[in-house]
């Protein structure tokens, strides 16, 4: 018995663990050799791979080993936004037509229930990041052109708003649910794109386990992204007005 956990130890110290058989130390060999790519990865986020930690239950092992993909289309979106600010500045007439756009839209959802509104937004956002997540798989391209579409748009809509209400309205706007609304569909388009990533390795011969992650990307996204998604979705419709009514 003693044998068997010096084994096991030995196994994990040099980088692998496995469950005592060549079969377990093949696979979890696979397994972690794939996890090397482009996008840098801590040790954490490799023992995250190696040990399978649930992602109902690892949510920050999760995400250290999500956080490049995430990261990367933070900065498209953000790279994005300031495009469309800049964008607007410079051509204000394409801009009003984007905000008559917007406002016929959202014209008869503001004049709904509370209750409706906030289901409205939770919804609207709970299907994009689902969007960004599944069409991931079309070799991330999908995710990372809506990502930056969606920064685009928001860049042009926050200098309107800047023009007539200034930064400081915009940042008490954006700020109280933004905070985890933003993360949250990051963490969704991150994901994406790791399947991506995932499917060009299959195309191009490397070892993947495409359907693993996919199910993994699926559970992390019930477990923790729609319910903070929800939780945003609450501060913004009831908690936001009240702050900007003050400013």
């Amino acid at each position: 018995m003693e044998r068997d956990d010096d084994y096991n130890s030995e196994k994990i110290k040099n980088g692998v663990q496995t469950a005592g058989t060549p079969e377990g130390e093949m696979e979890n060999r696979e397994y972690l050799t794939e996890g090397k790519d482009f996008f840098p990865a801590s040790s954490a986020a490799e023992n995250w791979h190696g040990n399978r930690i649930n992602p109902k239950r690892g949510f920050t092992g999760y995400l250290q080993f999500i956080w490049p993909y995430a990261l990367l289309m933070a900065f498209i979106f953000f790279v994005f936004l300031f495009i469309g600010y800049n964008s607007a500045a410079s051509f204000p007439s394409m801009a009003e037509t984007l905000r008559e756009s917007f406002s016929s839209r959202f014209a008869s959802i503001m004049t709904m229930n509370p209750l409706f509104i906030m289901l409205t937004i939770f919804l609207n956002n709970a299907f994009l990041s689902l969007l960004f997540l599944v069409l991931g798989l079309a070799l991330g391209i999908l995710p990372i052109l809506f990502v930056a579409f969606n920064g685009y748009v928001v860049g042009v809509i926050v200098y309107l708003i800047a023009q007539e209400r200034g930064l400081l309205f915009i940042l008490f706007g954006l700020l109280p649910h933004g905070i985890l609304e933003l993360p949250m569909v990051f963490l969704a388009a991150g994901i994406g794109l790791r399947l991506g990533y995932q499917v060009f390795s299959a195309l191009i011969g490397r070892p993947t386990h495409i359907k693993r992650e996919f199910k993994e990307g699926l559970i992390f996204y019930f477990h923790w992204i729609l319910p903070l998604l929800l939780v945003a979705a609450i501060i913004e419709t009831f908690i936001t007005p009240i702050i900007l009514s003050s400013v």
